[in-house]
């Protein structure tokens, strides 16, 4: 069966977390401080803060946004229940926007109909690793003094005109979950717009108080009240190792999904929009099918691991209270999308494999 997901394991990885036993430094440290300083390379944004998931990264978010009872919150209902419930917790109503369905991201016509004066921020999620339309968002949020989060738990490596995803908004949330472009197991990151609320989330990752403190840091105040959230050496060290395979896993997926949008030719089968400014980083290829059940077990015969990625949030009984109107393109979407294979563990037989297979259907 060819798979779904796969987990990079990188060589030597075994010797590496040894050794940082044996050095006794396994909390954050040196090594969270070369990734969170390379990592923040790689994306373009040195205000970037490492984090033990992207859950804590959304968090911290809500938490800079400064989401509170009785504020409202614009978000998709379609992506995994981590972006939603950070926010949930906040006490704020989420507000669900309709998506568009020939790519899965939120619809900016959509979110600007449901702005109100409780409005405190959106949230986009970049559906398998392509970009929403940042700008139109990002220009909404601007005209009505409104935060934009960015859910890029799919799209690390992605481009959106051009600049790296982590360097347009506000706060853009990142993911390094096991079956991820880039895993340290589990982990994340959060990049800010300025170097102020990048110290913010610094302090706030870890109780509210300062590693770097050149006295005993237990002597310092304790301003604001923060959280347990910061990454440790050990996972650290794992993402310093798969940064070294990071170009060619990301190229990999990337030129495996553009390989699909030249040759999957089916009527039956429908794949997603790319708009020219938004450069995905393929983490999935998701397909919409009409008998999608059909589908899934006709690949499945035929040797090839397919699934829904994630569903709607709003069928949840926990957002229950939350379900307003009837959204036509998350209807649709989640009705009909399914998931290939896209990743860097496939070869040019698998890729022509799954082809054959999709077109047969």
């Amino acid at each position: 069966m060819i798979p779904l997901f796969k987990v990079h394991y990188p060589k030597g990885i075994g010797k590496k977390i040894e050794a940082v036993f044996k050095n006794g430094t396994i909390t954050e440290g040196k090594y969270s401080d070369e990734f969170e300083q390379k990592f923040s390379i790689y994306i373009n944004n040195p205000n970037t803060r490492l984090v033990n998931s992207c859950t804590s990264a959304l968090t911290l978010a809500a938490r800079m946004v400064g989401c509170k009872d009785g504020d409202e919150v614009i978000t998709t209902p379609m992506t995994c229940m981590a972006t939603n419930e950070p926010f949930y917790h906040t006490g704020v109503k989420l507000v669900f926007s309709d998506i568009d369905p020939n790519t899965g991201n939120i619809d900016p016509n959509d979110v600007a109909k449901k702005i109100t004066k409780k409005t405190k921020a959106i949230i986009g999620v970049h559906w398998a690793g392509q970009p929403f339309e940042i700008d139109d968002i990002n220009s909404i949020a601007m005209e009505r003094g409104i935060k934009v989060v960015e859910d890029a738990a799919q799209a690390l490596g992605a481009k959106y005109n051009g600049k790296m995803i982590g360097s347009n908004s506000n706060l853009v949330c990142f993911s390094f979950q096991a079956i991820k472009h880039l895993t340290t197991a589990d982990g994340g990151a959060l990049s800010c717009g300025s170097f102020e609320d990048a110290e913010k989330i610094r302090l706030l990752r870890w109780f509210g108080l300062d590693r770097k403190y050149s006295g005993s840091k237990w002597e310092q105040d304790i301003v604001e009240c923060g959280y347990k959230m910061h990454m440790n050496n050990l996972t650290a060290v794992i993402g310093l190792e798969q940064m070294k395979y990071l170009d060619n896993i990301v190229s990999k997926h990337v030129s495996n999904g553009k390989f699909y949008d030249l040759n999957i030719d089916n009527p039956k089968v429908k794949i997603l929009k790319r708009p020219k400014k938004c450069e995905s980083s393929y983490w999935m290829y998701s397909l919409l099918v009409n008998n999608r059940d059909d589908f899934k077990k006709y690949m499945e015969e035929n040797g090839i691991a397919i699934d829904v990625a994630h569903v709607r949030n709003d069928q949840y009984s926990v957002f229950a209270k939350f379900r307003k109107d009837i959204l036509m393109g998350v209807e649709e979407f989640n009705n009909k999308q399914i998931n290939i294979p896209v990743g860097w563990w496939l070869s040019k037989k698998d890729l022509n494999k799954i082809v054959e297979t999709v077109n047969r259907y």
